[in-house]
């Protein structure tokens, strides 16, 4: 009977610690025709070089941007002695503050090219950039192919930002990758087919090297040229207008945009507005020696209990600032169940002492 009733409460705990997991709370899969859908996607429209001397101007035409056998095709062309292309976003539709935002895709060939995946502040507008903070997700220039870059632009470093990583693709221009960041209150994790490479976790976070709690919204596009993808054996009049001559069409497919988060983090706010996070605090490190961390968003605090495999109460503590160190170093090692709450909002995790 003891047997029994200890396998049931495993269980038990394991069900409040899993209902912590990451939920899909939006995605496009790009499975109708035509124009990608109103309801996800509005267009950034013309030219002026976009503050980075790009050659192209961007259209709503579905010469440019399409759904197409499941997939959203970008295409940039050539029409005479100028390019148009496709910058799509999801700015006043869908926007994100947290979890795992993953593009599926395969990359346009050609020297001049300068595809990109990222998300900008949704106070964009009010803040200008960089204030506002940008999220590369995935840029590639076409006159290095295979090279693909991660990268985040704030007050404190942009433009030759230098929070920034690559990593060799051989195939990125012919097969499919994921690229992805999972993004918490402390840090951003960058992956390429779900394999960390690079993380953005500043020793200390303020609106100079940290403006990334708020919403975000996504951003697709083909630039040509421009600073980042001149090819200056190409280059013209002293312009970043270095295409190679030979190029007509410039193709990326998407297969899809998936937008993961946790549970804690998909409440509607009280205003009716759509995914916008709650803050919610974050345990490191987790498996712990006993000493764990517990981040929390500035001007918040959170009481919490540790529960045992029988759902007993074994540990209480008080957390009033980010990055509060707790000791549970009198803990047996073993898997127990904290339990948050921080301002009338109840968060369960899986916590392991080894």
């Amino acid at each position: 009977m003891r047997s029994l009733m200890f396998f049931a409460l495993l269980l038990f705990a394991q069900f409040l610690c899993v209902a912590q997991q990451e939920t899909l709370v939006w995605s496009d899969e790009f499975e109708g025709t035509g124009a990608p859908d109103p309801a996800n996607w509005s267009y950034d429209l013309g030219a002026g070089g976009w503050g980075n001397n790009e050659v192209q101007t961007y259209t709503n035409s579905t010469q440019n941007s399409r759904q197409e056998n499941g997939m959203l095709i970008i295409d940039a062309k050539k029409q005479g002695y100028t390019w148009t292309s496709a910058r799509l976003i999801t700015n006043n539709k869908h926007e994100f503050k947290y979890g795992r935002v993953v593009f599926r895709a395969k990359l346009p060939v050609g020297s001049g090219t300068w595809p990109a995946l990222w998300m900008l502040g949704e106070n964009f507008a009010t803040k200008g950039w960089p204030a506002c903070g940008e999220i590369d997700i995935l840029e590639h220039v076409g006159k290095d192919p295979g090279w693909v870059r991660s990268a985040l632009h704030t007050p404190s470093s942009h433009g030759a930002t230098v929070n920034t990583q690559g990593k060799f693709i051989s195939s990125c221009q012919t097969e499919f990758h994921t690229y992805e960041i999972k993004w918490s209150y402390n840090k951003i994790e960058f992956r390429i087919d779900s394999v960390p490479f690079y993380t953005y976790a500043p020793a200390v976070r303020n609106l100079s090297t940290w403006p990334f709690d708020l919403p975000f919204f996504l951003i697709m596009n083909i630039a040509m040229g421009g600073n980042m993808g001149s090819d200056p054996q190409y280059e013209t009049g002293g312009l970043k207008n270095g295409i190679d001559p030979s190029l007509y069409l410039a193709t990326m497919m998407i297969d899809y945009v998936r937008v993961y988060q946790y549970p804690a983090s998909t409440e509607d706010p009280k205003d009716g507005s759509n995914n916008q996070d709650k803050d919610h605090s974050f345990l490191f490190p987790n498996p712990t020696d006993g000493k764990l961390r517990i981040d929390l968003p500035f001007g918040t605090s959170a009481t919490g209990t540790v529960y045992n495999l029988y759902g007993i109460g074994v540990f209480q503590f008080t957390a009033v600032k980010p990055n509060t160190l707790i000791d549970l170093s009198a803990l047996a090692k073993g898997m127990y169940c904290i339990a948050l709450n921080s301002e009338g909002k109840i968060s369960t995790n899986k916590l392991i002492i080894r």
